[in-house]
């Protein structure tokens, strides 16, 4: 693949994720304005719960993308199609039974949310059911998503889906504003979704012309061949599920009222591992390539080098999120979500800056082909965040189910440094140089901030964090920065301020 089309296919990654990320931003200043608390929670409840249909996609998108390209390059059309046709049948059959789920779901919702308002109970079941039936039914159309990854145009599917979800985020606000119906704007949302799968399926048909699809290509030896690749994935999606999937639905178990509030906090907390996981996913080719050579050495740099990097990106977008997270809201979501809010935000940002230290490490691994070393502690993370969190919760309230996602992240941290790490036999690197260079060097730049956070009253925090930007700045150039990286840097500056000049 050539530079060109790997710097195509990762912009098309980025607008992808981008417009989900500004969606993110642009719905909640609306719905939370036009919709009662209890209704726009119930919204993003019926959300959350129809992701769960997800879990059934078994990571297939993923393997389709990876064996078509494997079979393009061999030319072996059959190997090619049989994957496509084999994976058409799995996800159809997940479709089927993800309809069954929703409406199983939607039916026991008033059951297991008991808190919610009686007078929205049909119209969240509907919601539910067009939401989730329309994400079922897109299971088998995903095939299609992989078939484009596996003929490197990341760029049709971005495209497609970042479209439909405009649209569909732009009807749900004005159909929330027109009718405050929760069954119509589920309604608005199912057609987009369906909508987008449509148009990437006659896409696929127009620029994978050469690619059959047969029920008589389905075969038992295929469908064991694309479940043996995606075991590891799945166990992961139910992992990420435990840790961040639930979280909405144990709010509205425990303290319903609050599912809002937490949710709004959530959201924003989305951007910081968004940011993380679209900077560092170029390790898993260039840690695949050392990997390959059986460089060993040159992957515990990477590592090392990779994590203090990491760190100082987590720590300079989630301080401000956490230290200014009232202001930040008030002005996202009004006075009422920012006094509701601004705790959970902060205990969220502490949470996720703790578990996202781990993403240069993990994709390091995935890259390397060691991701089957690392699927005990994401498991280990969930279930000790959904079990914390539903104790503390009942207890505390939604504060408790943020505590919740503190305490696991911490513990699934202290296992990869305690397991997982020492068992990494492909990477050269110690625990101690880990700790120091790709850890501590990082945090001291930020504790000038901290010390002025802490010492200043509230209405100087704004000056004073901005008279700390040169100070973090300054030691990051001599702390965090190694003399070749600063060679890098500064020629690079060079070279943009003589163009600017000329």
């Amino acid at each position: 693949m050539s530079h060109l089309t790997t710097v195509k296919n990762a912009f098309a990654n980025v607008v992808r994720g981008g417009v989900g990320a500004l969606i993110v931003i642009l719905l909640p200043p609306f719905l939370t304005r036009i919709l009662s608390k209890d209704a726009y929670g119930t919204w993003l409840l019926i959300l959350q719960l129809s992701t769960y249909v997800s879990l059934l996609d078994f990571g297939i998108q993923t393997a389709v993308g990876r064996f078509v390209a494997h079979a393009n390059e061999l030319a072996d059309t059959k190997l090619r199609d049989g994957v496509i046709s084999t994976s058409l049948a799995i996800l159809t059959g997940s479709g089927i039974l993800a309809i069954f789920g929703m409406a199983g779901l939607a039916w026991q919702l008033p059951n297991l949310f008991k808190d919610m308002p009686s007078e929205l109970h049909q119209e969240a079941q509907l919601a539910l059911m067009l939401v989730g039936g329309s994400l079922a039914v897109g299971l088998p159309f995903s095939v299609f998503g992989g078939i484009f990854v596996g003929i490197q145009r990341y760029d049709i599917p971005a495209w497609i889906i970042g479209t439909s979800k405009l649209i569909g985020a732009l009807f749900v606000v004005l159909i929330a504003h027109s009718s405050h119906s929760l069954a119509w704007m589920g309604l608005a949302l199912a057609l987009s979704n369906l909508g987008g799968f449509v148009w990437q399926f006659l896409a696929a048909r127009k620029f994978a012309r050469n690619m059959h699809i047969s029920s008589s290509l389905v075969s038992k030896e295929m469908g064991k061949e694309i479940f043996g690749y995606c075991f590891s994935l799945s166990i992961w999606a139910f992992a990420m599920l435990l840790v961040s999937g639930l979280d909405a639905a144990i709010v509205g178990y425990v303290d319903y009222k609050s599912v809002s509030y937490y949710s709004v906090a959530a959201s924003l907390v989305m951007f910081v591992a968004g940011l993380q996981s679209s900077t560092f996913a170029v390790l898993i080719p260039k840690s695949a390539e050392l990997g390959a050579r059986g460089d060993r050495e040159k992957l515990g740099k990477l590592l090392v080098v990779s994590t203090r990097y990491g760190i100082f990106i987590l720590l300079a977008t989630g301080l401000p999120l956490a230290i200014f997270a009232k202001q930040i809201l008030t002005l996202w979501v009004g006075q009422e979500y920012a006094d509701r809010s601004c705790t959970i935000l902060q205990i969220l940002v502490i949470a996720n800056i703790i578990r996202l230290s781990a993403v240069p490490y993990v994709n390091i691994m995935i890259g390397t082909g060691q991701q089957k070393l690392v699927v005990f502690s994401p498991l280990l993370e969930g279930m000790t965040n959904v079990l914390f969190s539903i104790v503390a919760g009942k207890s505390i309230g939604a504060i408790g189910v943020s505590i919740g996602t503190v305490v696991g992240s911490t513990i699934a941290i202290l296992f990869n440094w305690l397991y997982n790490m020492p068992k990494t036999g492909d990477i050269d690197f110690s625990l101690r140089q880990y700790a120091l260079n790709g850890i501590l060097r990082p945090m001291i730049c930020f504790v000038p901030l901290l010390i002025c956070f802490v010492a200043t009253d509230y209405t100087s925090k704004l000056f004073v964090c901005i008279a700390c930007i040169p100070v973090v700045l300054t030691i990051a150039w001599f702390h965090v920065l190694e003399v070749e990286e600063k060679k890098y840097l500064s020629y690079k500056i060079y070279n943009l301020a003589k163009g600017g000049i000329q």
